[in-house]
């Protein structure tokens, strides 16, 4: 089983967009070292995702939050194997995960398609 660690994520600062995406294939043009997906839920058949570009300069403030924090590393399509592990972990654990979840992409490998990504997913801990 992956490794699962509770993190102290502190505030960052940046530049929000918010989609409503069918799936997640349609967020690959937005896979970007740095950036942060946030899943907000979905609306009817779309997902709603902010894509969060850190900067000091920014507009918006992502506030510090406790997350249990797991890595990912391979197809950007299978990125969805890590929130199972932090399900399964949860479960044993006796947490309870909250919304909303993030990810931040830490590489990109774009000559690949689908793209090669290492990517940490983080789940608020309640």
């Amino acid at each position: 089983m992956a490794k699962i660690e509770i993190k102290e994520v502190p505030e960052v600062r940046g530049f929000s967009t918010v989609k409503k995406v069918p799936n997640r294939a349609a967020l690959q043009r937005d896979l970007k070292p740095n950036a942060i997906l946030i899943f907000h839920g979905k609306e009817g058949h779309e997902m709603v995702v902010e894509i969060f570009t850190p900067d000091p300069n920014g507009d918006k403030t992502l506030p510090p939050a406790t997350m249990a924090v797991t890595k990912f590393s391979g197809s950007a399509e299978k990125v969805d194997n890590a929130y199972a592990t932090l399900l399964f972990w949860a479960l044993k654990e006796g947490k309870s995960l909250g919304s909303p979840t993030r990810e931040v992409y830490l590489k990109i490998d774009t000559t690949q398609s689908p793209p090669e990504v290492e990517v940490e997913v983080q789940a608020p801990v309640q």
